[in-house]
């Protein structure tokens, strides 16, 4: 099980796909597939393994974390620059707990991801559970 968290820019409410012919369902996901692989290549996009980034979590103070302590993991958020601020410091929190390598490496991403969000004020981060 994954969480990912990409920043994009605020998006419109999601038109319902039901009635949709075919060949607009296949543009939507090519659409979709584009973006998700430019965010990727301008680092705007993080996969995370829950089972990781709840031990972590947990760790560091679990529901007591204003922000990482909140997501549902399984489903859908979007933060916005307001919650940048108490974003980092429960990375921080995460690094002075992270015990091994991976968290290590984990704690870092996040800390990239955070830096490229900071670099572009217009976008938000989308947490999309599995």
């Amino acid at each position: 099980m994954g969480l990912l968290l990409m920043l994009r820019p605020p998006q419109p409410r999601p038109k319902s796909l039901r009635r949709a012919t075919r060949a607009q369902r296949r543009e939507h996901r090519r659409a979709d597939a584009e973006e998700w692989g430019t965010a990727q290549q301008r680092g705007w996009l993080l996969d995370v393994e829950v089972e990781k980034l709840l031990l972590l979590v947990d760790n560091a103070g679990g529901s007591r974390l204003p922000i990482l302590g909140q997501i549902d993991p399984w489903s859908d958020t979007v933060l916005s620059r307001r919650e940048l601020s108490q974003l980092e410091a429960d990375i921080d929190r995460l690094e002075a707990v992270a015990g091994d390598d991976t968290q290590r490496e984990l704690v870092t991403a996040m800390r990239k991801l955070l830096m490229n969000w900071r670099a572009e004020p217009d976008l938000m981060l989308h947490c999309y559970g599995d």
